[in-house]
């Protein structure tokens, strides 16, 4: 019989193949005999470093003799992967996507399993081209608006780490996640309690992803940009395209533009979408070394080989200014420059599956609220012009400000020329406090000040370089029960629609939309 069995292991003396000795280490915690421990499969992993020395905490489950039976409980899986229908789709027409972020792809891959033969469209290009653009980015300093860190195949995720952890409970999450793994994505995605795939395993998932929804029947066009949608009486039509092109369909369009499509957004609501002005988040990235990090975390001088790079999550919640948390933490990893506009700069955080670099970085976003009566074009004019400061403050070639973590916290300027980054495009000293509100500035400040007394020397070894202003959207693009839009036919999804944050977050709100789509057309 098939049967889970939990246990720990103490990471400090374990070795670094730990998991490939698990019916070991399981005979040992739980007495059962080793013979008896059979074809053992990891459910779930993770760290737990809350006492002075860190545990591997597992759950497995292994093919046991049946004399067990009286003392233990037949194993029954739980949140089983979505069974995606096949070949239902009724209509003449083909579905546009809008798209090819983690919403858009997995709406596609949905809708193309379905028989929809989807029609995908994105202004960007696919993944192999966005990272050799950005390769040129980093030599010339010259941005490609249409091909970058923001916009393309893959969405922003795929330059951002790739982790996986969230918060849904969505029913397609399973199926999102052995999707990736079937695409090329580590197998242990499907176990690790806090998952990532790493920006250089992703753009292989990404690719082979498209790959298969071709397979599948779909259609894409990259280097296609969507300028509006196509409305007749309260109904959409199709898009309208950047060359003047209109492609017009029956069966509905679902537009996941992500962060970078702002002009789309605002072409969308201008065209009679009904939306609602919404929370943000905004913040700063801070840089640690990553030895400090591990240092930290797993109470040890040097980190134990069974495990990887030190990651962190904290929030505070102070009672007089806005609550703080620390979003995309990247062990090992590097502060890129996400901007999709030029003469603007963006920070984001990135990683690859090694985790292996010399410096841990994460984002300290606070959630706030614009002024009430705010329209879209007056929130996002304000970003912008933030943006813009943020560029001119870096040198006007996208690198970025930096400022000590005490200085910030003191209101200090930052004379030193010697501080270190990871940064892509560079640092050099300057204020970033005074570029923020003073309402999300308090807040940081407390949030520092916190952080402090959880993780000593945080604010002495922290280093805040530049603002990251594309955590989230400003405006959330109103649906209703259908999944649509008051346009009829349209379906708005993931984040830069309002609707999602975070790559699983993202894509299982793009198989909702195209679940919602289909029940539309086949109804």
């Amino acid at each position: 019989m098939k049967s889970e069995i939990k246990f720990s292991i103490d990471a400090i003396s374990a070795p670094k193949n730990v998991d490939n000795m698990l019916r070991q280490y399981a005979s040992q915690q739980t007495g059962i005999p080793f013979a008896d421990i059979q074809d053992i499969k990891i459910i779930t992993k993770s760290i737990d470093s809350r006492k002075e020395r860190p545990l591997l905490v597992y759950k497995a489950v292994a093919e046991l003799p049946d004399s067990y039976l009286a003392c233990r409980e037949p194993y029954q899986e739980k949140n089983p992967a979505f069974e995606l229908p096949r070949d239902v789709w009724k209509h003449p027409d083909s579905p546009v996507i809008v798209g090819t972020g983690p919403a858009g792809l997995f709406a596609a891959y949905y809708l193309a399993a379905a028989g929809a033969k989807p029609l995908i469209l994105d202004r960007g290009f696919p993944v192999e081209e966005r990272v050799k653009r950005h390769e040129e980015f980093l030599k010339t300093r010259k941005l490609d608006t249409e091909s970058n860190l923001l916009i393309g195949e893959g969405g922003a995720g795929t330059f951002s780490d790739g982790k996986l952890y969230t918060g849904t409970r969505s029913p397609f999450s399973r199926t999102v996640i052995e999707e990736l793994i079937r695409c090329g994505a580590p197998e242990e995605i499907g176990y690790l309690a806090r998952p990532h795939v790493g920006s250089d395993k992703l753009r292989t998932a990404v690719a082979n992803l498209r790959k298969r929804i071709i397979s599948l029947g779909g259609e894409f066009r990259f280097g296609c940009e969507v300028r509006n949608l196509i409305v007749k009486d309260g109904v959409c039509c199709g898009v309208e395209l950047g060359s003047g092109e209109k492609i017009s369909t029956g069966a509905g369009v679902i537009v996941a533009c992500g962060l970078g499509g702002r002009e789309l957004v605002r072409n969308i609501i201008s065209s009679g979408a009904a939306y609602t002005m919404k929370n943000y988040q905004i913040g700063c990235r801070i840089e640690h070394p990553q030895e400090f990090i591990d240092c930290k975390q797993y109470h040890t001088m040097s980190r134990p080989e069974a495990l990887g790079a030190a990651e962190y999550h904290m929030v505070s919640r102070p009672a007089k200014s806005l609550p703080v948390s620390t979003f995309c933490m990247c062990p090992g990893g590097t502060i890129v420059n996400a901007s999709a506009w030029e003469n603007h700069s963006i920070t984001n955080g990135m990683s690859n599956f090694a985790r292996d670099g010399k410096f841990a970085n994460s984002c300290l976003i606070a959630t706030t609220k614009f002024l009430p009566g705010t329209t879209p074009d007056r929130a996002y004019e304000l970003i912008s012009r933030m943006e813009k400061e943020l560029f001119i403050r870096g040198g006007r070639d996208y690198a970025f400000p930096c400022q000590r973590a005490d200085d910030f916290l003191r209101d200090n300027d930052t004379y030193s020329h010697n501080l270190e980054s990871s940064c892509e495009t560079g640092i050099v000293p300057g204020r970033i406090n005074d570029m923020l509100t003073p309402q999300v500035r308090d807040g940081i400040c407390a949030a520092l000040t916190y952080f402090d007394r959880i993780m000593r020397g945080f604010i002495r070894r922290g280093n805040f370089v530049g603002i990251e202003s594309c955590v989230s959207s400003p405006v959330r693009i109103d649906r209703g029960e259908t999944g649509e839009s008051n346009i009829r036919n349209f379906f708005p999804s993931g984040e830069g629609m309002g609707l999602a944050g975070g790559i699983i977050s993202a894509a299982c709100d793009g198989m909702r939309s195209a679940e919602n789509l289909l029940k539309a057309v086949n109804k």
